[in-house]
């Protein structure tokens, strides 16, 4: 594998552990780590749950249909659905939540990936769960919750149109081993800000991270200018900081902390039952730093909700973005919409 396509999936790697881009981690998780990784056939049961019948609110129809004529496996592109859990010890499932939601779409000629934000307040329709939720609109990480990863996967399927090939769930807590194992990131913050769930301050300038203010760093929404959009931005400045750190230090060149790192990241991941991990790493291995876009779905104010204060979508911005995706597009999708947004007020 060249050189570049291992900073990349070193990087990816580490988003993994934010439950961004977890798909990268299974490249690299071959051989002596693969069988780190928990298996979990999550694809099986979203395919037993019943079908919704709810009208889909942001695909729309174009030619007649609602997605693009069958195709071949990996013809129009594969979708990695990542989800971020936060299971503490002793938390049953329905104690869980999924505050971070990721699609990863990796185009049909493997050249580009695409990785898209799902705010965990975003306002979407969750289909009935006997004897928790009677059906509708509210906040997309109550279906961790309530229907564990196969209900997210119906959700997003509903939501975008969009068919899930792989899903890959990281635990949060992997955060703050992967930090230490590379003795700590540096983040620059425009402002002073107290986490008001821990009461960490993090002053102006650079901020040194070990692992347990990392955790913080990525996690905290309140008191930020634009709350979970801007924690989602955080997640993605930490990406960078700690591939930057990986590089610095020589991880890629050293197998003892290559081995240390890819291990803390094996162990925090459950993937689908039927994605190969060998084939993925030789089918992305050409994507380069250039190669990868960031972007959220497109949301317009606020909307009240019984669960509380939600994002609502942005009808037209969404049925953009998810035709786009629907359609390998996306390439030309970020010709003329805005990538992922700069880090602002945090």
């Amino acid at each position: 594998m060249p050189r570049w396509a291992k900073v990349v999936v070193v990087t990816l790697s580490v988003l993994a552990a934010l439950a961004g881009l977890g798909f990268g981690a299974a490249v690299l998780l071959t051989g002596h780590y693969e069988g780190e990784v928990g298996r979990d056939d999550v694809l099986g049961r979203a395919s037993a749950l019943p079908t919704i019948t709810e009208p889909p609110e942001y695909v729309v129809v174009t030619g007649g249909r609602q997605s693009p004529t069958a195709a071949p496996p990996g013809a129009i592109g594969e979708n990695f659905l990542i989800l971020g859990v936060d299971t503490r010890a002793g938390w049953t499932q329905n104690q869980s939540r999924s505050d971070t939601i990721m699609l990863v779409h990796v185009d049909a000629g493997r050249r580009h990936a695409s990785v898209v934000s799902f705010p965990r307040d975003s306002y979407v329709y969750i289909p009935p769960v006997p004897g928790r939720w009677a059906g509708g609109k509210t906040k997309i990480n109550a279906a961790y919750a309530w229907g564990g990863a196969p209900l997210v996967v119906q959700v997003i399927g509903h939501l975008t149109g969009l068919s899930i090939d792989h899903v890959v769930r990281v635990d949060f807590a992997a955060v703050r081993k992967i930090t230490d194992t590379v003795g700590g990131v540096d983040v620059t913050v425009a402002k002073p800000v107290t986490d008001g769930r821990t009461g960490y301050r993090f002053h102006a300038g650079v901020n040194h991270l070990d692992g347990k203010r990392a955790e913080i760093y990525v996690r905290q929404r309140y008191g930020l200018a634009q709350g979970d959009f801007d924690r989602v931005r955080r997640q993605q400045q930490y990406l960078h900081a700690l591939g930057d750190k990986v590089l610095s230090m020589g991880v890629l060149t050293n197998p003892m902390r290559m081995s240390s790192l890819l291990s803390e990241v094996a162990k925090s991941l459950v993937v689908d039952a039927g994605l190969d991990l060998t084939a993925t790493a030789r089918a992305l291995s050409g994507l380069r730093g250039d190669d990868l876009s960031f972007t959220t779905i497109p949301s317009t104010g606020f909307v009240r909700s019984p669960a509380g204060t939600a994002n609502r979508l942005d009808t037209a911005g969404c049925r953009d973005l998810f035709l786009a995706l629907r359609t390998d597009r996306m390439t030309e999708y970020f010709r003329t919409h805005r990538a992922y947004p700069a880090l602002t007020g945090a």
